[in-house]
């Protein structure tokens, strides 16, 4: 059987099968929703309002519980990353609006694009040279982690080389008949026998 999805405002809509999550189904119609989690329900930014048919749509997700507050669900607003539709009949959806969810890394970009383009020249170059003592910063710290690791698994193998230099050393003081822990016969038991 098949559903008919409408996304408002801007009007796609079309015919999809029954068992297809939203998500997939806003690609199909040509409608890209955010996904900054790539489907797998880690994030809110594929969220959509359902204005109408929530009865034809799966139960919610432990996802959804999760990413989405109370209020939200009460205002019928899933993931479409996790919401299937499970029966046949029409289905209005509304993405939800980037002020109302989180932006993704991408919208982030922009912003911050847009915002340094509106800078004065001198508070653009001080954010510059910000930017740049943070990465060196980062840069040495780094740097300065690698000779450590040298150095702890240079203490490593020296530990270890101490360990088995001393068990070696308590094997040679422990008797004959214990070493290897099996008894081996002396001189005198192999006389007896």
């Amino acid at each position: 059987m098949s559903v008919n999805v409408e996304f408002v405002p801007d009007g796609r809509h079309g015919v999809v099968a029954e068992g297809t999550y939203l998500w997939d189904a806003a690609k199909r119609l040509g409608l890209r929703l955010p996904a900054e989690c790539e489907g797998r329900g880690e994030c809110d930014t594929c969220a959509v309002i359902v204005r109408e048919g929530a009865t034809l749509l799966s139960g919610l997700t432990g996802a959804e519980r999760t990413r989405l507050s109370p209020e939200r669900l009460a205002a019928g607003e899933r993931l479409a990353c996790q919401t299937k539709i499970e029966r046949a009949g029409d289905l209005v959806l509304e993405p939800v609006p980037a002020t109302e969810r989180q932006e993704t890394a991408e919208e982030v970009k922009q912003d911050l694009r847009a915002e340094f383009r509106e800078m004065p020249l001198t508070q653009k170059l001080a954010t510059l040279v910000e930017l740049e003592a943070i990465a060196a910063t980062q840069t040495f710290k780094a740097i300065a982690d690698v000779p450590a690791s040298f150095f702890e698994k240079g203490l490593d193998y020296v530990v270890n080389f101490g360990r088995a230099r001393a068990r070696r050393e308590r094997q040679a003081r422990r008797p004959a008949e214990h070493v290897g822990g099996v008894k081996k016969k002396t001189e005198a038991d192999k006389s007896s026998s």
